[in-house]
């Protein structure tokens, strides 16, 4: 007759088996802390989405949308690696952000060092240093010195903007928002947004917004907020 497990064995066989294959999202607007396993930590930022796979000789994490702060424990016999789409990140001990948007991916480096390697034959890896962000697109991967503070500040629920077009810095502040704002005025896309808001807060971006560059603010019927360039008298 064939002997069962012991109960406690089979709960840690159990939990270690959903430990290493695990699915965690937030919503629009929501961010999350995530503890692994390992001791790592990810916090997710709005409307992101990992899938974490565990194995004995490496640590996968699959970043399928969004953006994440990674703080990896460190482990030299398993490595950390972020999968983004066509861009792999791989790390042993060390904090980094990675942003997702469609087919480009922002790596940047808060501490230790990391490795980013596109796809496609003949791109070679780059290592980064602490301080770094690598921008990768299909054709290109471009690594510059930045701000950390200022492209971390999500995860203390703030949005930085330094000389932002006027466009991205609404498309920005909308991937906090269910009721997005709407600019409609093409001339001033190109304009710089300098200041520091709050995710989520709405009505400061667009009161502030409609001071600086002149802009009038009307309600829409789906709870969004529609800009456009006031008409001169």
């Amino acid at each position: 007759m064939a002997l069962g497990l012991p109960a406690a064995a089979l709960a840690i066989g159990a939990w270690a088996w959903q430990q290493s294959r695990t699915v965690f999202a937030t919503g629009v607007g929501e961010q999350r802390l995530v503890q692994l396993a390992d001791g790592s930590s990810v916090r997710l930022d709005t409307a992101s989405r990992i899938r974490v796979r565990f194995a004995d000789d490496r640590r996968l994490v699959d970043l399928e949308r969004g953006q994440a702060l990674f703080t990896v424990a460190h482990d030299r016999d398993r490595p950390f690696i972020v999968d983004a789409g066509a861009t792999q990140v791989t790390a042993i001990g060390t904090v980094f952000d990675v942003r997702r948007d469609g087919a480009t991916v922002r790596v940047t480096l808060v501490a230790g060092a990391v490795d980013v390697t596109p796809e496609g034959e003949g791109r070679a890896v780059r290592r980064m240093a602490a301080g770094q962000q690598t921008r990768v697109t299909a054709g290109a991967l471009v690594t510059d010195v930045v701000d950390v503070q200022a492209e971390t500040g999500w995860t203390d629920g703030r949005i930085v903007f330094r000389d932002t077009p006027l466009r991205q810095a609404v498309s920005e502040v909308n991937r906090y928002l269910t009721a997005k704002i709407e600019l409609d005025a093409t001339s001033l896309d190109a304009v710089p947004v300098n200041g520091v808001f709050r995710t989520g807060d709405r009505d400061a971006f667009v009161s502030t917004a409609s001071q600086v560059f002149d802009l009038e603010a009307s309600p829409g019927p789906d709870g969004s907020v529609r800009l456009t360039a006031r008409k001169n008298n």
